[in-house]
């Protein structure tokens, strides 16, 4: 499952930032990735909530609570969702927000409705780039610690660290990759798993030149809404960004260009929105993806297969997206939240999925390494 991309056209607003010293800080805050994206606490007006740390956000989204705990606001924006559609959103004034030891004041966010997915996880908001660009951050992937310092503060270990090319524009973080002679242009989205390159406004003429695998698949967007995709997942050559060398998995698709968190597993990244610059621990950065060539999910009350590899043993069985599963390793699930739990945990722990579909269809599904790398 893919983590959605926000395209939020940010109006103008004010950001105050609470004056506390001393002024040099390094606030070491600890996040979980269940759903493969940064989530930390932070508190809005003493209560404390569940947000994504979401690079890919132009603004900071809150969901339903927000209605019935901050003011509301005359201001509205259109926000593109990652499937193509467009939502009217509301601001609403956010009262006193404490990121860290930071508290910020006289700012706004947008409300959304509540995503399944994001219900499912706890997961209450996106914090977007309207207040991250106020810090420096660094993203142990490894440890699972965010620190966040002032936007003029660079720790020593920065110096040990590789550069990338690197740029903060229209509140979109972007790192481009040098390849066959041509740029590509990726969105850092914190705020999502994988890593993306948009075939429209990439023609990857060489692709036949790569490890690739084709994949039917899907992705909630900031809505909650279950797109439907079909990619070719491709394993790109070594591509020159900065001093560093690096060879993403890729899904070539209709999504936007991104790199997506899976790519910086156990790395530590230095991110300084205001300076323009993006720092990696490690010299060469190779992607290390393993999957299953099958999975579900629930939808109005019944299990469906959503993903499926073409050309896999399911697929040469006839096994299709949206064809209806009896059971999981021997459970049945009605409950979205309760399955996409169960599923993801037998993952973690590299269990065999066996499914049993309703036209009578039965096949294990072992967990695989996408592309072998030397």
């Amino acid at each position: 499952m893919k983590k959605a991309i926000i395209l939020l056209f940010l109006c103008g607003f004010a950001i105050t930032l609470q004056a506390q010293k001393p002024v040099v800080f390094q606030d070491t805050i600890p996040f979980r990735n269940d759903l493969g994206i940064i989530t930390i606490p932070i508190s809005f007006n003493g209560v404390e909530k569940q947000f994504a740390f979401d690079t890919g956000a132009q603004a900071t989204v809150g969901f339903s609570w927000v209605e019935d705990n901050l003011k509301r606001t005359s201001k509205t924006t259109n926000v593109n969702s990652s499937n193509g559609s467009r939502t009217k959103m509301r601001f609403y004034k956010s009262g006193k927000i404490q990121l860290g030891s930071r508290e910020i004041t006289k700012h706004r966010i947008l409300k959304a409705n509540d995503s399944e997915i994001f219900t499912c996880y706890n997961i209450d908001g996106i914090l977007g780039v309207d207040i991250t660009q106020h810090f420096n951050w660094t993203i142990d992937f490894e440890n699972k610690i965010l620190i966040m310092s002032p936007p003029d503060f660079y720790p020593e270990e920065v110096k040990d660290m590789h550069n990338l090319d690197f740029d903060f524009t229209n509140n979109r973080p972007s790192v481009f990759m040098e390849m066959n002679g041509k740029k590509i242009k990726f969105l850092l989205d914190t705020g999502a798993r994988d890593s993306d390159v948009n075939k429209t406004a990439y023609n990857l003429l060489s692709i036949d030149q790569y490890p690739t695998t084709a994949m039917y698949s899907g992705f909630y967007d900031v809505n909650g809404t279950l797109t439907k995709t079909y990619n070719t997942t491709v394993q790109l050559p070594e591509l020159q960004s900065g001093s560093v060398t690096l060879s993403p998995a890729v899904d070539y698709g209709n999504q936007s260009t991104k790199i997506g968190n899976s790519l910086w597993k156990g790395k530590r990244l230095f991110m300084s929105l205001r300076n323009d610059q993006l720092y990696v621990s490690d010299a060469t950065v190779k992607s290390d993806v393993w999957n299953y060539e099958c999975a579900a999910v629930v939808k109005n009350g019944k299990m469906i297969v959503l993903q499926i590899k073409e050309g896999s043993e399911a697929w040469n069985l006839g096994i299709r997206q949206g064809d209806e599963v009896i059971s999981l390793n021997g459970n049945t699930f009605t409950d979205f939240c309760e399955f996409n739990k169960y599923q993801k945990q037998l993952g973690k722990e590299g269990k065999s999925f066996e499914f049993v579909l309703k036209d009578g269809k039965r096949i294990t599904i072992d967990k695989k390494q996408v592309f072998i790398n030397p």
